[in-house]
């Protein structure tokens, strides 16, 4: 895999949209110490301390979009939460509909698709070494360095005095990240979503939580009950009906996370 790692960028999702939109085939994927305007789902803003997050844009050249092109968060959120297991075990890693990585009820981190020009570019944000988070993300998010024992710290080398740039376990991440993407991209591409449905489903923190329906009029709240083998979301509106909506596109958090 060709890697570019940058010490500090405003966001590797625009640096990978330029080289497509340039033309260029330089990198498969693009890291950074440190985003200055990263950015999530619906343009929240992700925060990162420099050097304790990964930070990546992988560029799926020649990977065919799947329909719909949204399932490609899905896979990478598999890929992102198997990655991180095998990397780091004991860890038990869930996913919380669309794509996010959930460790002890908390946000371990995210994933951006975006497509230009018939090439997906997939952002996936993680959460490595913090100590801490800023107030307002303090209950709601949590770290590898976090969700492991001191003793296991130690043994991955996470509890060092200072954080320091960790490139060479970010590239092992992002080397195990990428390849688990592509073969599942390639394979949905070809076979469909209820391919990844039992691989979700091993790991889905979903049911429960609370969401926001983007396609019934007055956009009323819901209460998730299971993603459907297609990955609609299928949720309890307040008159008790039930109704299974598409991917990301049609619901939004109301939540906060």
């Amino acid at each position: 895999m060709r890697l570019l790692f940058l010490d500090e960028v405003d966001s590797t999702q625009r640096v990978a949209i330029e080289q497509v939109q340039r033309g260029e085939r330089a990198w498969d994927a693009i890291c950074a110490d440190h985003q200055t305007a990263g950015r999530g789902r619906r343009g929240a803003r992700w925060h990162d301390e420099p050097g304790t997050s990964l930070l990546v844009s992988f560029l799926l050249w020649d990977v065919p979009l799947p329909d719909p092109p949204g399932l490609l968060g899905i896979a990478a959120a598999i890929a992102a939460a198997e990655t991180l297991e095998q990397a780091f075990p004991p860890l038990q890693v869930r996913l919380k509909y669309p794509n996010d990585l959930i460790l002890q009820g908390r946000k371990l981190g995210g994933v951006l698709v975006e497509i230009v020009e018939e090439t997906a570019i997939v952002g996936v944000g993680i959460n490595l070494a913090q100590r801490e988070f800023p107030e307002p993300l303090r209950e709601s998010a949590i770290s590898v360095w976090q969700g492991l024992s001191p003793e296991k710290r130690k043994e991955f080398a996470l509890d060092l005095p200072c954080p320091g740039p960790y490139r060479a376990l970010r590239a092992h991440l992002i080397e195990g990240i990428g390849k688990r993407l592509k073969e599942l991209a390639m394979q949905v591409a070809s076979s469909g979503a209820t391919l990844l449905h039992p691989l979700w489903q091993a790991r889905d923190d979903t049911g429960g939580r609370i969401y926001q329906i983007l396609d019934v009029p007055g956009r009323p709240v819901g209460i998730a009950l299971r993603v459907e083998p297609d990955f609609r979301l299928r949720l309890r509106l307040p008159d008790s009906s039930e109704h299974a909506t598409y991917l990301v596109t049609s619901i939004e958090f109301v939540n906060g996370a």
